[in-house]
């Protein structure tokens, strides 16, 4: 089966409310079968749009069955390039009413056409409803670099990356223990790190930030401290130790800078944030262990935007949570899955200058684009290694014009994109 690999058999009890207020219902209500105890297509929704990069994108079938016996939901191609026909069982067996979901996808660009037809238990069938979409390509790759290794321009455990004002990469590497720097082409400029504990060395770093200064700071997570380096690689500062205690860290991960250059860093263990100057001087910090708001489970990430909003991409909780700059809640959204808005061990969180939110969902193998305030705006890749697909990526930095760079841990390198 090449244009469908699978459907997702789920519980009928698959809320159909999200969908109907994000979806188009393209289903048109075509009446019931033979028989009075015939099953009833009400509607089919489902975005008019899907990426054709072979990620799953979710629908809906709403049904009405007067005896409630409904064993199987037949799609039949009725236009296509690349797809096959499909059926399975929605197990809603005694409901009468209700809906139950289905996903589709596709890899390459093409319309797609389908028939949806009910049958029950005693061969009754419904009358059939046509739906459409089409599959279009959704991002263009302008770019790609890095191998497996331990040269230049080679990763052996790509963590985290970020962009200084000239459009230059910065990329950690925690197996590696060393910061590696690029053009925004990929060309290699310079590295620096090394495993230790003495200035400037650094032992499994995770998240780096660069200020609008070009200040680059470092989330030398083995060390449980922050470093603070010049463009080129110096040292300036460090400040940190293992703890609970103000300015202390328990595994940090995520590092950001908001307008004014405070830093802002994800203390994974200690679930918590904690927020300093410049100087590394602590200023405020919020969280504990928990499911409320303002609580944390492994805090994994976090982004400021320009007006000094907060996300932070609570990764064990499976979602984003937003705050001002002193830790005040302001919001919420995602849950673990892999719908659309929610999330898999999510390890990357950015913010665009016009607020967009982007996040590396490391464990769907995709990135997914929100507005500020969470609603989901649109999602791209799939697991491989082809153009456009992910391999565990796990973090992300969006330049000025809207160019993503991605970093992948199981493809071992940078890719360059923009959503179109």
């Amino acid at each position: 089966m090449k244009g469908l690999v699978r459907i997702m058999r789920l519980s009928a009890a698959f809320g159909v409310g999200a969908f109907l207020l994000a979806l188009w219902a393209y289903g048109q209500l075509q009446g019931g079968g033979g028989s009075p105890l015939s099953p009833e297509i009400l509607g089919v929704d489902l975005w008019p749009v899907i990426p054709a990069d072979g990620s799953r994108t979710f629908g809906a079938v709403r049904f009405r069955d007067a005896d409630g016996d409904i064993i199987q939901a037949r799609f039949d191609v009725v236009e296509a390039v690349d797809f096959s026909p499909f059926s399975f069982n929605p197990k809603v067996k005694g409901q009468t009413s209700g809906s139950f979901p289905f996903f589709v996808f596709s890899r390459i660009p093409q319309k797609v056409r389908l028939r949806l037809t009910l049958l029950d238990e005693a061969g009754n069938q419904s009358l059939p409803v046509e739906f459409s979409f089409e599959a279009v390509t959704l991002i263009t790759v302008l770019g790609k670099w890095g191998t497996h290794g331990t040269g230049e321009a080679q990763f052996n455990g790509i963590s985290h990356l970020a962009l200084d004002g000239r459009g230059n990469v910065y990329v950690t590497d925690f197996d590696l223990d060393r910061v590696q720097k690029f053009t925004g082409e990929g060309k290699f400029l310079m590295q620096w790190g090394g495993r230790g504990t003495g200035n400037g060395q650094l032992t499994g770093p995770l998240g780096i930030a660069v200020d609008y200064q070009g200040n680059v700071y470092v989330a030398d997570a083995g060390n449980q401290r922050i470093q603070k380096f010049t463009e080129s690689g110096a040292f300036l500062m460090k400040w940190g130790s293992l703890g609970t205690g103000e300015g202390q860290f328990g595994f940090p991960t995520g590092v950001a800078t908001d307008p004014a250059g405070n830093v802002y860093v994800a203390d994974k263990v200690n679930n918590r944030i904690q927020k300093f100057s410049p100087m590394g001087v602590l200023i405020a910090r919020w969280g504990a262990f928990g499911q409320a708001e303002s609580q944390f489970n492994s805090p994994n990430d976090i982004a400021v935007s320009n007006q000094g909003i907060v996300y932070v991409l609570d990764t064990g909780n499976g979602r984003v949570q937003k705050f001002m700059p002193d830790g005040s809640y302001l919001g919420q959204w995602g849950s673990l899955g892999d719908r659309d808005g929610q999330f898999q061990a999510p390890m990357g969180i950015a913010v665009d200058n016009h607020g967009f939110v982007y996040v590396a969902d490391t464990g769907n193998d995709r990135i997914q684009k929100f507005s500020p305030d969470g609603a989901f705006i649109v999602k791209w890749g799939s697991l491989g290694a082809g153009d456009g697909q992910f391999d565990q990526p796990v973090d992300l930095a969006v330049d000025p014009e809207g160019v993503i760079y991605v970093a992948e841990a199981g493809n071992h390198r940078i890719q360059k994109i923009k959503f179109k």
